[in-house]
Order: structure tokens, then C-alpha cells, then sequence
């Protein structure tokens, strides 16, 4: 009886297994055949079990980089702030990333620009992220946009604000309330039943999304930046399929 017990979970683990590997092939196989240029970064943040595909390619972060503006809020002028200026941080934070305000963006690049200009290096140094820069002039003589990250670095940052690493629980917790609520649906978020987190960019020619499925077992954390020349629905329903995939690729069965 349990020779038998154990052959049947051995072949259960072996069928989970195929799944896996075949959506990871999967993955590979949409992301060569996709018209421009895509980056893929997964991870299960209670097993480790990652996969990628042009995870350290850099592309324009969009407005993946109000995270970072975000932490930079957070962690460097918040602290001495007035309490007047807490409300105001903390309401251009929830436009920045509920609603992806430009506005609320543009207002805290100028608040870190005249109070602490070293904040955003400061965050990308402190989380050591090589290849990441926002509002950087470099980055723009480089790459003729001005904040820019790869997949995985990005993802770091998500995962740094989803285990209150680096800004202590209560904003960390503020800034997942926040990422759980945005307006955004289309792309993580469209075939997953169960919770999402996540921060939606786009320009012209990229769309990106990075964010937490969270089904009360497994955080299947993704990250995916696409450039293309094709309409944004293209890429939208790219980004979809493949986060579905890579969520059931690395989800525990």
C-alpha cells in the first residue's frame, strides 16, 4: 500500500515537473517569437524558483520608476518632514501609484530636486541596483530616456517594498494597499482569480508591468518590459500571457 501511495506522488511530481518545464518553454518560445524587443523576470518567493529571459536587458522604466521615486520619498525626506508635509507626500504617492499620476510625479522629482538630489542615487546604491537610474541625465545621454532598470532590478525593488525590507512595515504596508488598488487591470493582473500587486509603465513604445500574485499560498512575483513598434495591445496581451504562465509555471501545485 504505500509502494503504491509513493508511486502515485512520485508520478505527480513528475506530471507538476512537465507543466513546469513546458510552460517555461513556453515563455521562451513566445519571447523569441515576439515582434520587438521583451524581458522576463519570475520568482516564488517562498521556494526561490525564478525564471528569466533578458532579465539584466535595460529598458526605459517608464513609470516603473515611481517606485523608486516613491522609496526615495519615504526613506530620505520624509523622516524630518512637517506634518503638512507628510500629507502632501503621502497624497502624491497614492496619485503616483493608484492613478500612475504625471503630475504628483513631476511635483516629487522638484521636492527631491531642491531637499535631497542624492535621494534616488541613494535608494538605487542602497538596494544595489547596477543598471537602474531615475531622473538621471546620464541615463539620458546613454539611452535617451531618463530613468531606466532591467527586469530583475525592478523586480528587486518590488520585492524589497513586499517583505518591508527597506522602508519598515507601515509604509511598506501603505505602498502594497496602494499597489493593490491601482486602476490598472489589463495586464498582470487580467487572467489571475486571485490578488495582484503591481506598477503598470508605458511609453510610446513600451509597456512593462511588475507586481505580486498573491493566492494566499505561493507570491508569484513577475516582471515583464516589452518594446515594440506594434499597438499597445500587442504588448498588453503579451504581458498577460505570460504572466499567467509564469505564474502556473512556478506556483507550488
Amino acid at each position: 500500500m504505500l509502494r503504491k501511495v509513493a508511486l502515485l506522488l512520485a508520478a505527480l511530481l513528475f506530471v507538476t515537473a512537465v507543466a513546469s518545464a513546458n510552460s517555461y518553454k513556453e515563455i521562451v518560445g513566445d519571447a523569441k517569437k515576439f515582434d520587438g524587443r521583451v524581458g522576463v523576470y519570475a520568482k516564488n518567493l517562498k521556494t526561490g524558483k525564478a525564471l528569466s529571459f533578458n532579465q539584466d536587458t535595460v529598458f526605459p522604466a517608464a513609470s516603473t520608476a515611481k517606485l523608486v521615486v516613491a522609496m526615495a520619498l519615504y526613506k530620505y525626506l520624509y523622516p524630518a518632514a512637517s506634518p503638512a508635509k507628510k500629507d502632501l507626500y503621502d497624497d502624491n504617492v497614492d496619485d503616483m501609484i493608484v492613478v500612475s499620476g504625471n503630475d504628483s510625479y513631476r511635483a516629487m522629482l522638484a521636492e527631491i530636486d531642491a531637499l535631497r538630489p542624492d535621494a534616488l542615487r541613494k535608494v538605487t546604491r542602497d538596494l544595489r541596483l547596477k543598471k537602474t537610474q531615475v531622473h538621471s541625465e546620464d541615463a539620458y545621454k546613454r539611452y535617451n530616456y531618463h530613468s531606466v532598470t532591467t527586469p530583475y532590478e525592478m523586480a528587486l525593488v518590488f520585492e524589497n517594498i513586499y517583505r518591508d525590507r527597506y522602508l519598515g512595515r507601515q509604509k511598506s504596508s501603505e505602498l502594497k494597499y496602494k499597489l493593490a488598488n491601482t486602476i490598472f487591470r489589463d495586464e498582470i493582473p487580467r487572467f489571475m482569480e486571485t490578488p495582484v500587486m503591481h506598477k503598470v509603465g508605458a511609453l510610446d513604445n513600451l509597456l512593462c508591468d511588475v507586481g505580486i500574485v498573491d493566492d494566499g499560498r505561493d507570491q508569484i512575483l513577475i516582471s515583464v518590459y516589452t518594446l515594440t513598434d506594434r499597438p499597445e495591445a500587442y504588448a498588453s496581451d503579451y504581458i498577460a500571457r505570460t504572466a499567467a504562465k509564469a505564474y502556473n509555471a512556478l506556483r507550488r501545485k
